[in-house]
């Protein structure tokens, strides 16, 4: 299978935007408000940049050969790989995570870590054997898997002393469905305002080059599961604004067609529902 080189650039990169936007930002104040603080802002700066830099710079070819290793497997094992975020990863699950979503009805497409069978969504499916000659894969529910991520992007380390970024706010109890010994169960989740958002859009955007699904459907996925959640609509609109036009900007266009590979193992079922917020349960009660 052919594709691109994995590139990842240094400068080109959401944490130097982040940077760059909040130090103009400070520039544009200071110019206004007190133009004698310019000459520190920009000193200030190039150090602001060398703890964005160094984190990445340092370890940098030992993480490239990982990621290329993990892509070249993908390949070998999948016939396809995922696309290539550089993290840092900072919350975990080690179980699947199950959604409905009706307008993912006819959809199938079968990967590592994210499966969409006909409307069911999972996110961290378990171990999978895959047979690339009769195209079939078979799933091990009864077994469990880590799936990580960074919440919401972009997360910057600074010095390794800090991690900047977009806030996930504060901690609130969710519903979720998780496999639990192969059976689905509701669950209680005490996570981040915008973790059950960030979770489903981050495995999402893995596959967006190869997954039945475009982007501006996991955008739109990502906004209504952040209003679920409880954020604002100001706030929510804002995240989904700025995944939409800055989330991905190597994929555009249509779906792809769905997946060639045949899932062999007999997939759970989760309800028809969309999992309700429970604070917006318990005013209602």
């Amino acid at each position: 299978m052919q594709y691109r080189p994995l590139t990842r650039s240094l400068v080109r990169n959401f944490g130097n935007l982040l940077v760059s936007a909040i130090g103009l930002l400070l520039l544009a104040l200071a110019w206004w408000l007190a133009p004698q603080l310019i000459p520190l802002l920009l000193a200030c700066g190039v150090l602001v940049y060398l703890g964005v830099l160094l984190p990445r710079w340092i370890g940098r070819s030992e993480r490239l050969r990982r990621a290329e290793a993990a892509r070249q497997a993908g390949v070998a094992k999948w016939g396809f790989h995922c696309r290539d975020h550089a993290g840092p990863w900072l919350n975990y699950i080690d179980y699947p995570l199950l959604r409905h979503e009706p307008w993912l009805a006819g959809r199938f497409f079968y990967s590592e870590w994210l499966v969409i069978h006909d409307g069911l969504l999972i996110v961290n499916p378990g171990p999978s054997r895959v047979d690339l000659e009769h195209g079939e894969v078979r799933y091990d529910f009864s077994c469990t898997s880590t799936y990580a991520w960074d919440g919401c992007t972009p997360k910057v380390p600074f010095y390794w002393v800090a991690i900047l970024g977009i806030p996930d706010w504060w901690e609130k109890l969710h519903r979720v469905q998780r496999l639990q010994q192969g059976q689905v169960q509701e669950s209680q989740v005490f996570w981040p305002l915008a973790h059950p958002a960030s979770l489903v859009h981050d495995a999402l955007y893995q596959y967006l080059n190869v997954a039945p699904l475009a982007k501006h459907e996991a955008d739109l996925l990502f906004w209504r599961m952040l209003r679920e959640a409880g954020m604002a609509w100001p706030l929510a609109f804002a995240y989904y604004l700025s995944v939409r036009l800055f989330g991905a900007p190597d994929i555009r266009g249509p779906a792809r067609a769905n997946s060639t590979l045949r899932c062999i193992s007999a997939l759970p079922h989760s309800t028809q529902a969309t999992p309700e917020n429970l604070v917006e349960m318990s005013r209602s009660a």
